[in-house]
């Protein structure tokens, strides 16, 4: 569980890294899987892979985009109750699992992440999300380690972004350069097997990895029930969000009760549970 000053830091700070890491039988696992995804998907880049938990993901099926061919035990380790607990904590009780993403980020070769807040490209209303950043491998700075400024979610309000055509970043909404002090940004150093949580409106990114060693992490994206995940918005937000189509999202509740009318039976995989037994 968190501690109440962790609590503390992550409504402050809008980020906070818990005292807890994964057991180390459950991250050689997780690095394992990995490896086995990756090979399974020789057409998609390790960079950016949406949704490993989904058999059949077809979130991705725009334009330029390959499907990715999930797993589904990297459900498993999205539902793991000691992260939920500490969750549940920032976010309450009831928790939706709407999305996860593998960032690979190659050793020599992996990818910029642009300046940016989560919120920007999510067809969640009103917008809620505690982001988990699970490190399969140390993340530091040499190799391209999350970026944030910290507070800068306070405001609760999107900043201006922009589209950029960068084909060598990982996402292609990017904020302004007058919206932010790169100056005032901190760096998430973890070691394989710890992880940050950040609040959705938390303006962050990360550099391109050109040191020998590879930056692979694991994040999974909750949000209260008391949300609403908007399919139909999702489809309007297409066009914009270039690597992803949201409005094809299966989302899964993982505890609680739906609060805000959710539609658990759209999108892929559909002889997925719509709930996910997780131990309270």
């Amino acid at each position: 569980m968190l501690s109440q000053s962790e609590i503390e830091r992550y409504h402050e700070r809008g980020f906070v890294v818990p005292d807890y890491r994964l057991p180390s039988d459950v991250l050689s696992e997780m690095r394992a899987a990995l490896d086995r995804l990756i090979a399974d998907n020789p057409q998609v880049a390790s960079d950016f892979m949406l949704c490993p938990h989904l058999l059949h993901d077809a979130s991705q099926d725009m334009e330029g985009v390959v499907p990715l061919k999930g797993d589904r035990i990297w459900l498993d380790y999205a539902t793991r109750p000691e992260i939920l607990d500490m969750v549940e904590q920032l976010i309450g009780p009831d928790i939706i699992l709407w999305g996860t993403t593998l960032f690979g980020k190659p050793a020599g070769v992996g990818m910029a992440t642009p300046w940016h807040q989560d919120g920007e490209y999510w067809p969640i209303r009103p917008l809620a999300t505690c982001s988990v950043w699970i490190a399969l491998d140390d993340a530091t700075p040499e190799n391209g380690c999350l970026r944030v400024i910290p507070g800068s979610h306070k405001s609760k309000t999107l900043r201006r972004h922009h589209s950029s055509p960068d084909r060598n970043l990982t996402l292609n909404l990017e904020l302004d350069a007058d919206q932010f002090d790169e100056s005032e940004a901190v760096d998430i150093v973890l070691e394989a097997g710890q992880m940050s949580m950040h609040d959705i409106y938390l303006l962050h990114g990360s550099s391109a990895n050109s040191s020998g060693k590879r930056r692979a992490g694991y994040v999974l994206r909750l949000m209260p029930a008391s949300s609403h995940y908007d399919h139909a918005l999702g489809l309007e937000m297409a066009p914009r969000n270039a690597k992803t189509n949201l409005g094809k999202r299966a989302i899964f509740l993982l505890r609680g009760a739906d609060k805000a009318g959710n539609d658990f039976r759209t999108g892929p995989d559909l002889d997925r549970p719509a709930a996910v037994a997780c131990p309270p």
